[in-house]
């Protein structure tokens, strides 16, 4: 099973890591291609640019030397000469043009005649170009290829002051260009691909490393996570770094540690409910046996019991009943503080008040057997902040165990003290019994009921350990076989804005 589920994981890994190479190495060849496109694009502009200014003065410089004429609309055709003559010794790509004031073709020198095709040039370009400061690309009309823009050079020819025309040359000619394309295309084209195959043979080599890395470090969290979902709680995620990956693996331990604790808690709550089944179903049989048992008594000898019979009967029923609702009570109250379904209301109230009220209540109960039961409190104890209903619990808990120990002619001593300025101690101290060494340790557990607590239900003294933890403080008990038990607990002093 287990070589089943690592061929699984390894598969898994397998695909992707082959996915995402493909996806990267699909977007690298994308943007390789972008890139030579673009720098095929940005070299032949800048080739376009640097002929351009190169030349920018070259018109201006040809009407300076040259001085050409215009008679009546026409060119002196010595003066073409001349420009046949400086403009093939100078470039015999270019292509001149001699234009009157609204821009039509006088005369031209071109390497073909014949392919001139335009009679007009536009004078917009012509006039950016003549007062551009910034030396930009300024395309104009290619005579000879009517739609398409050339770089060009251009100056004004003028007679006395007088504007007679525009010397306007082309750059470039079309044999020029389509040659220079040809080779500029050749060079840079081969260029470009060397330099885009050596990035991208180094970007995929180290694009692919970096998948490998990633995916590797997704296979060991895939084989963790399935070994904790096949039941190994204590698998976890190993952390090195603090990367991503490694956010991952800390997230996962958390969510792992916190879902092992729950089983834990939901398995120690499993050992509790399957021991308060133990214990319910034994507490509860001793009272219910004694109920039908003397009630069955009286229902078959109900004609010859004498009444007095008949009474006891009834009041060992009724004790028994008591004593079965007692312990349903303890035992619902318990299994609401255990499971946190009590929530705390605390709020400011006199412990004085309320030590006097639960004092008097179990008075009547200590003397018919005898106990008294004195309140000890010093002048002036400060208001306390707690939950009086939990804290009245707690003390009638504490008050009703130690009358249940005590003996004729025993007292229960309930003490007020400041502890210090934040806080109040409560002390329950009786002269009964007292515990012995053996039980003290475990006396604050659910369910145990000592040596001498045949009639207990194990949950008083666990329902006021719970009570006294939920307020955040601790009780203590102290106690000698013989000379009584004492028990003392405190609760923080109430602040009165």
């Amino acid at each position: 099973m287990l070589k089943t589920m690592q061929n699984g994981t390894n598969k898994t890994f397998n695909s992707l890591y082959w996915k995402l190479s493909t996806i990267f190495l699909i977007i690298l060849v994308v943007f390789a291609a972008i890139a030579l496109y673009i720098s095929v694009e940005a070299a032949s502009k800048y080739s376009t640019e640097v002929n351009q200014q190169l030349n920018r003065d070259l018109a201006k410089n040809t009407v300076e030397v040259i001085k050409p004429e215009f008679r009546h609309g026409t060119v002196n055709e010595k003066t073409i000469e001349e420009i046949v003559h400086s403009m093939m010794v100078i470039n015999p790509s270019l292509e001149v043009y001699l234009l009157n004031p609204e821009g039509k073709i006088l005369s031209y020198v071109a390497p073909e005649k014949e392919v001139v095709k335009l009679e007009y040039v536009s004078l917009k370009p012509i006039h950016e170009f003549l007062n551009d400061k910034k030396q930009n690309i300024i395309l104009g009309d290619d005579p000879r290829n009517p739609g398409e823009l050339k770089i060009f050079s251009a100056a004004e020819v003028r007679e006395n002051g007088q504007l007679t025309g525009y010397l306007y040359i082309v750059l470039a000619s079309q044999e020029y260009v389509s040659a220079a394309q040809m080779v500029l295309g050749s060079y840079i084209l081969g260029l470009s691909i060397q330099t885009v195959i050596l990035i991208l043979l180094i970007s995929a080599m180290v694009g692919l490393l970096a998948i490998w890395i990633i995916t590797k470090k997704l296979n060991s969290i895939t084989r963790v996570i399935t070994r904790f979902r096949t039941g190994d709680l204590h698998a976890r995620i190993p952390v090195n770094h603090k990367d991503e990956l490694d956010r991952i693996g800390l997230v996962f331990n958390e969510m792992a540690s916190t879902i092992q604790k729950n089983i834990e808690e939901l398995k120690g709550i499993d050992n509790l409910r399957r021991e308060l089944i133990s214990n319910v179903s034994h507490d509860l049989r001793t009272p219910i046996a004694s109920i039908q048992g003397y009630a069955e008594t009286l229902l078959i000898k109900k004609d010859t019991l004498t009444t007095s019979d008949q009474q006891r009967y009834l009041e060992i029923i009724y004790k028994s009943c008591e004593r079965l609702k007692k312990q349903v009570n303890e035992l619902f109250e318990f299994s609401k503080l255990d499971t946190n379904q009590v929530k705390l209301h605390p709020e400011p109230f006199s412990i004085s008040e309320l030590v006097n009220d639960v004092a008097n209540k179990y008075r009547i109960l200590s003397q018919k057997k005898g106990v008294s039961i004195n309140t000890i409190i010093t002048h002036e104890i400060p208001l306390v902040k707690a939950d009086i209903s939990l804290i009245d619990r707690v003390l009638q808990n504490l008050i009703d165990n130690a009358i249940k120990f005590c003996r004729e002619g025993d007292y229960i001593n309930i003490e007020l003290n400041p502890k210090s300025p934040k806080q109040v101690n409560i002390r329950i101290a009786d002269s009964g019994e007292g515990i012995s060494q053996a039980d003290l340790p475990n006396i604050f557990e659910r369910y145990y009921k000592g040596s001498k607590a045949h009639e207990s239900t194990g949950l008083g003294l666990a329902i006021v350990k719970k009570i006294i933890d939920m307020h955040d403080s601790s009780i203590e008990v102290s106690s000698q076989p013989g000379q009584g038990t004492s028990f003392i607990f405190s609760l923080p002093v109430a602040r009165i804005a």
